[in-house]
């Protein structure tokens, strides 16, 4: 019998210097590309993409993974990452062989492209596997690096990186279950707000680490969006750390991952339908520039 990792439940594994507990979870890939087509990934439903009239097509059908990257410039889309030496294997391109944007996959980590091309994810240690602790920087040249080698420890700390995002100016942006950090170029990191309190929680009950932020998108100004999964929310933070809610998931839905396109907010959610058979069911949704909610696509249940 296949065996579904979509579960979100609490468990407890060893992870870098401490014991620390984690979700198993749905995912969190969610995209927008210069054409405002949206693409966002399902483990069980592969990459679709929903167009700007609402129209969804199956981009890469099955095992979409837990993460997706929009590699904008094209700088990975000759990648073979499953066969090249020089390029990690657990990489997936889910776009044809040349195509701009390329989409990209990963079950194992965070991960995002930035504008120069260089593709960043979360590892453990200096192996460079995909973990929780670290920020490795990959070049289209298959030469990798760490963006902060000691930060190992203090990442632990905080719960491990759930989030990742590009900001201005070549930053990055670190969500953790409790906290958002930013990130600079030559590895220094600043904390934007530590602890994240979300007003008026509304409690996931499989989440014990609330708000649990996962994933994140940041704006022009460094004004951070991110999916508070504990809470049932999307809250926005200002770079002077004000938190404000933008969006509320009715229960059972929890929303996961965000994108930004044009002052328009796209949010991930998902659903378990079958607790017995740990099958969750995604729903796209976007938070317009004046505030109207519209929900773009919501799925049914797959036949098993």
């Amino acid at each position: 019998m296949r065996i579904h990792v979509l579960i979100l439940l609490a468990a407890v594994i060893q992870s870098g210097l401490t014991t620390v507990k984690v979700l198993a979870h749905p995912s969190t890939g969610i995209v927008v590309d210069e054409q405002g087509d949206v693409f966002f990934s399902d483990l069980d439903r592969g990459v679709l993409k929903i167009d700007p009239r609402g129209k969804v097509t199956t981009v890469f059908p099955k095992e979409g993974g837990h993460w997706l990257a929009l590699d904008a410039s094209g700088s990975f889309s000759k990648v073979d990452f499953e066969k090249s030496p020089h390029w990690p294997r657990w990489f997936k391109r889910r776009t044809p062989e040349g195509a701009r944007p390329a989409l990209i996959s990963d079950g194992g980590s965070p991960l995002v492209v930035a504008a120069d091309g260089s593709l960043y994810y979360v590892c453990n240690d200096e192996r460079m596997i995909p973990g929780g602790l670290l920020i490795a920087r990959l070049k289209p040249d298959g030469k990798e690096t760490l963006l902060s080698p000691t930060f190992g420890r203090t990442s632990d700390e905080l719960g491990g990186i759930k989030g990742l995002a590009v900001g201005p100016s070549g930053s990055l942006y670190a969500s953790y279950p409790k906290a958002v950090l930013k990130f600079s170029s030559d590895g220094k990191f600043t904390t934007l707000l530590n602890p994240v309190v979300v007003a008026d929680c509304e409690k996931q009950p499989a989440v014990e680490d609330a708000p649990f932020l996962r994933g994140l998108a940041v704006d022009e100004q460094g004004v951070v969006y991110v999916a508070a999964t504990g809470c049932r929310c999307v809250i926005k933070i200002a770079q002077d750390g004000r938190v404000e809610r933008v969006l509320k998931a009715e229960s059972p839905w929890s929303p996961t991952g965000v994108a930004l396109k044009g002052g328009d907010i796209f949010v991930l959610e998902y659903r378990i339908i079958k607790e017995e058979t740990h099958n969750y069911l995604p729903r796209v949704r976007k938070v317009g520039h004046e505030g109207n909610v519209t929900t773009l696509a919501t799925f049914s249940p797959l036949e098993r």
